[in-house]
């Protein structure tokens, strides 16, 4: 007979008759949905709508809880060693993959210390120039970098997001060298490409969108691996470079161990959210594309990021701390 795990022996004291009662009475109080940046970012206004969704779906509050801070990790390992009981959730980016090749110690195992429950959505990265760049298209800002390599700048909301990784891919498939300038966030980043500190950005469409439509800076692709459905018109930069592709998106998880009905409950209710077209219209018209994956999809999605990325990380040297 094969031995018992000890963990299972540790366990199995904790079953009884009013645990198993708490798990279908679940959830009886309000939930706590981390997002693990500052209020106003994309991961926290996306994090909000799902808070909300979920609610009218769970019959409690859900209330976003803030915890900035290391790129993300703080409040990513505060979920990891949070009570399993479907009362902490986490919402954060496809980042959390590479956070070990990133930080010496992110506080986290993206594959061992969560329970993943669903993708839900992502953003469009976007190309964009500024006025200083006299080219229109994609193929003609891709001659032009590669004629001037080390004089182009671009600028992202820090070392190691998904922003300064799609910079980095975009000058590996091209030959282009264009320097990545690290900003303390988005706005500060934008703020230098408006004054010409950089020419160029990677950026969340929701964070650029607005300049975009003033005429400001100038849009010339998106990241993904095919066109975003709220930029129809914009081609993807996988249409000139196949196989390019650097995406952000957004997944809930819950900490390790969360028993299968909480977690069965939690999966139904971002079933239906996703299922719910008032929920999916109200995330496109703020610049997010709906992008269901179940539990296990995510993982083999997260998998595919850090496969993706290493090389590119392993070759340009970032690291984020």
């Amino acid at each position: 007979m094969p031995a018992i795990p000890r963990r299972a022996l540790l366990a199995a004291p904790l079953l009884t008759p009013a645990i198993a009662r708490a798990q279908a009475d679940y959830p009886n109080k309000p939930v706590t949905l981390v997002v693990p940046f500052p209020p106003g970012g994309g991961t926290d206004n996306l994090g909000r709508m799902v808070a909300q969704a979920l609610q009218q779906r769970l019959g409690q509050p859900v209330v976003v809880e803030n915890r900035g801070g290391a790129g993300g990790n703080i409040g990513s390992a505060y979920v990891a060693r949070a009570t399993p009981d479907g009362y902490t959730l986490l919402f954060n980016g496809n980042g959390m993959a590479i956070a070990d090749l990133l930080f010496r110690n992110p506080g986290y195992e993206w594959k061992r210390d969560f329970t993943w429950l669903a993708r839900v959505a992502s953003t469009p990265v976007l190309l964009v120039v500024n006025e200083t760049i006299p080219v229109k298209t994609l193929a003609e800002f891709i001659a032009y970098a590669k004629a001037r390599p080390g004089t182009l700048n671009h600028g992202t909301a820090g070392a190691g997001t998904p922003f300064h990784l799609g910079g980095e891919l975009f000058n590996s498939m091209t030959g282009a060298r264009i320097t990545h300038v690290p900003y303390r966030g988005t706005g500060p980043s934008v703020a230098g490409l408006l004054g010409n500190e950089v020419q160029v950005m990677f950026a969340s469409s929701t964070g650029i969108d607005g300049l975009i439509r003033d005429g400001k800076v100038r849009a010339l692709a998106n990241t993904a691996a095919s066109r975003a459905r709220g930029w129809p018109d914009l081609p993807a930069i996988a249409e000139a470079l196949p196989g390019y592709s650097a995406e952000l998106w957004y997944s809930l998880a819950a900490p390790p161990g969360t028993p299968a009905p909480i977690v069965a409950r939690l999966e139904r209710a971002i079933r239906e959210m996703m299922a719910d077209r008032g929920f999916t219209d109200a995330i496109t018209q703020r610049g997010f594309d709906p992008d269901y994956l179940d539990g296990p999809g995510t993982v083999r999605a997260l998998e595919e990021e850090r496969a993706r990325w290493a090389p590119i990380i392993d070759r340009a040297g970032i690291r984020a701390d």
